[in-house]
């Protein structure tokens, strides 16, 4: 094990190099001379004791880290802590807990999975005091700055979120919000956590883009689903559980930009039913896109919105209008609708109509 470890020497310019710096970068950062940075990386001299957490911040690693001592006793200590944790919780001393967890992180800042822990220990014991508070936001701050892991950063805003929203606290609460929009909108189910930074009205207008968010990706993945290889049954059932997924929450009603997803879908039953030799059946599916194509062009069924979903609630740089038109004439080039040919072209032409295109 001893054979793996790196002297200080070597360990120190390797991290300069790593974070492309010069010594004189280094000498500036840490207040002493490029003569004494290069005395250090030559073995002729070594930092001052207390210079080792400056160099540690600098270079975003653990002092132990630079003695490569983890290597030494990196498994055995772990070991010693965990068991350290388990008897502080079984004697229920929870201000304990949280000590020996801030101990360890200020032996090891730069092991970052060890953040979540303590966070989560306060927020789940409530120590919701000024003190725990304030060191849990400056531990939320130094990881943002220093951890790359993009999972451990966002378990970090995610339980910061929440124990923010528990403050009475105006700037601590207004960090909780911070932290809610650092979080990625779908990976991490940013949405989720909504009700810790939102309440009244902005709360259920959140609830309402989450029910938005949610229908689009599903609705897209199942149709992802599709494989040209696949038999005309196959298709037909992922295509009309897409369908469902929009049917369920539209009730019927207007829905305006996301009514052409429905329809595009609507339209592969048709043609899927027509090739299966069921015209009756891709009739009723024509008729549906009819009927939601009425909904945009008269207006008194536009008042009957979806109450669910609606409008162009998501930014589009495309018309509603000039999808649901250019669904109608891909319609038209299907030759599995050449049957509905001649409906199709009388109400592209009404649609164009009213949408005063050419």
């Amino acid at each position: 094990m001893c054979d793996k470890i790196m002297k200080l020497e070597k360990k120190l310019r390797r991290l300069r190099i790593l974070h492309n710096m010069t010594q004189a970068a280094v000498a500036e950062q840490l207040g002493v001379s490029s003569q004494t940075v290069s005395k250090w990386e030559r073995g002729l001299l070594s930092p001052d004791i207390a210079l080792l957490p400056k160099i540690a911040l600098l270079f975003k690693c653990s002092i132990d880290s630079l003695f490569d001592m983890e290597l030494v006793w990196g498994g055995e200590h772990r070991q010693e802590f965990e068991a350290k944790i388990h008897e502080l919780h079984a004697k229920k001393d929870w201000e304990g807990v949280y000590q020996a967890w801030i101990q360890e992180i200020e032996l090891n800042p730069d092991t970052y999975k060890n953040y979540p822990d303590v966070m989560l220990h306060v927020l789940r014991k409530k120590l919701y005091d000024k003190n725990h508070v304030d060191k849990m936001l400056s531990l939320a701050d130094h990881a943002e700055k220093c951890c790359t892991n993009d999972d451990i950063r966002n378990e970090i805003y995610r339980i910061m979120l929440q124990l923010c929203s528990e403050s009475d606290n105006p700037r601590i609460k207004e960090k909780g919000k911070y932290y809610y929009q650092k979080l990625p909108k779908l990976r991490h189910s940013r949405e989720v956590y909504a009700r810790f930074v939102m309440e009244g009205e902005e709360y259920r207008a959140q609830l309402l883009k989450n029910i938005i968010y949610t229908i689009d990706l599903t609705e897209c993945s199942v149709r992802q689903l599709i494989r040209p290889e696949m038999s005309n049954e196959e298709k037909l059932f992922y295509y009309q559980k897409a369908a469902a997924l929009y049917e369920t929450i539209l009730d019927g009603k207007y829905a305006g930009f996301y009514d052409p997803p429905l329809l595009y879908n609507y339209c592969e039953i048709a043609a899927i039913y027509m090739k299966m030799g069921q015209s009756g059946v891709a009739s009723n599916y024509i008729n549906y896109i009819f009927n939601a194509l009425e909904k945009h062009i008269v207006d008194l069924q536009k008042e009957t919105k979806s109450k669910l979903l609606y409008s162009t609630i998501l930014p589009n740089s495309v018309s509603t209008e000039q999808i649901c038109i250019t669904l109608l004439k891909n319609m038209l080039k299907k030759p599995e609708l050449e049957l509905f040919k001649g409906e199709i072209s009388v109400m592209l032409e009404r649609f164009c109509q009213y949408c005063n295109v050419k």
